[in-house]
């Protein structure tokens, strides 16, 4: 019997001491916070020997910012050094480095970099304009939609210039660049002139639906980033084709429900007035009795406040508010109707979603036309979007100006 109970004794032991077999040190592993992608510059081989077929080929510059969780807590905010080491007391390091897939590239910067690189925190993914222009946004992000680390929710973004240069930015009340542009994100609810964050997990879907669509746009100009206009990227091959300003993106925000806070300014009697909207709601109807020529509704409504007044406009009557409701719808289906016949004349790809409303509402209409949608025929470019605009005026706050 003491033999039996030792017996067990020692066995339950072995339990209390045996280790993880697949632990990871946290201290041995390289935290990823972004990840920026740039297409490499033609080469030559100068030794004269024959390429292969993957040398002739497209490569990437793939850049990562790490943590350096040393200097995170406590570290000053600025920027950090590309393709080298971490500047003292910084917070992050981005190392740079070259090959013909993400994965490749991935793998040589754990052989160049004394921690493995860990995607799991990836908040941001950069595309540069000129890989995205030669559609290589498919071959990217397949690596990032099939590692197991990473998660769906990091942002996508399409960059101007160089996206690298974005992680090299010196972030304003941020400590990484990376964060700073995750805060400027959050930030399009203030004033929509961007689109609102577009996430791994929404690129995904719009490429296994086939359909064409936007990114958000970011630009940077003396070593600082800003969030502006969108990028578009049409159905037929998934090739970015153009870009929409700020203007555009906002009434493109209006026609999809997009916009929670904008501020249209429009002059009445010659004095200026910046009308606050609050809320804004669309909805879309359809006459589909012409396929050729499918007839959209847009209807807008829109609700907010006098946010500013330059002159002494007599806010107490209501002609004059009506007036101010009439000029706020006017400039807002200004802004949604050159937007409209920008991206049916000269982009041609419905970014508006109007085929999604057609599959869901007209299912047998949609049968007929979503082949040839927004590519061969372009039924898209063929329809007419009609704007209509409601505006209510909810307050119109203090004056400094006495009522006589």
């Amino acid at each position: 019997m003491d033999k039996l109970c030792r017996s067990i004794w020692i066995f339950c032991l072995l339990f209390l001491v045996t280790g993880c077999w697949d632990q990871n040190e946290i201290e041995e592993r390289g935290f990823v916070i972004g990840a920026a992608i740039d297409m490499v510059e033609e080469q030559t081989d100068d030794s004269g020997g024959e390429m292969s077929e993957i040398e002739l080929g497209d490569k990437y510059k793939l850049t990562y910012q790490f943590v350096v969780p040393g200097n995170f807590i406590g570290g000053s905010s600025g920027g950090g050094q590309s393709g080298g080491g971490a500047l003292e007391g910084k917070p992050f390091l981005n190392l740079t480095a070259e090959g013909a897939s993400i994965h490749q590239i991935t793998r040589k910067m754990a052989a160049e970099t004394s921690r493995k690189p860990y995607l799991e925190h990836i908040n941001l993914i950069v595309l540069s304009e000129e890989l995205s222009r030669k559609g290589h946004l498919r071959d990217v992000m397949d690596f990032f939609v099939r590692d197991h680390e990473m998660r769906r929710v990091a942002k996508v973004m399409v960059s101007e210039g160089e996206a690298r240069k974005v992680l090299e930015i010196s972030p304003q009340h941020e400590k990484m660049p990376v964060l700073f542009i995750e805060s400027l994100s959050e930030n399009i609810v203030k004033h929509s002139t961007s689109l609102p964050p577009i996430n791994m997990g929404d690129v995904h879907s719009y490429l296994l639906k086939g359909n064409s669509f936007i990114i958000p746009r970011i630009v940077v100009k003396n070593n600082k980033g800003a969030i502006l206009g969108a990028a578009i990227f049409n159905s037929q091959d998934q090739k970015m084709i153009g870009t929409l300003n700020e203007s555009e993106t906002l009434g493109l925000n209006f026609i999809t429900g997009k916009v929670k806070s904008a501020v249209p300014e429009f002059l009445i009697n010659g004095q200026l007035v910046a009308f606050e909207i609050k809320g804004a709601e669309s909805k879309i109807e359809a006459d589909v009795s012409d396929k050729n020529q499918i007839k959209f509704t847009v209807k807008i409504n829109v609700d907010g406040n006098v946010g500013e007044l330059y002159g002494d406009l007599a806010l107490e009557n209501r002609s004059v508010l009506s007036e101010i409701e009439e000029k706020t719808a006017k400039e807002i289906e200004r802004i949604t109707n050159r937007v409209i016949d920008k991206i049916q004349k000269k982009y041609k790809a419905d970014v508006f979603e109007l085929g999604a409303y057609l599959k869901q509402e007209h299912y047998k209409t949609w049968q007929q036309v979503n082949k040839e949608w927004d590519k061969g025929e372009n039924y898209f470019s063929k329809s007419v979007v009609d704007v209509q605009v409601r505006v209510d005026v909810r307050q119109i706050g203090a004056s400094i100006k006495m009522v006589k």
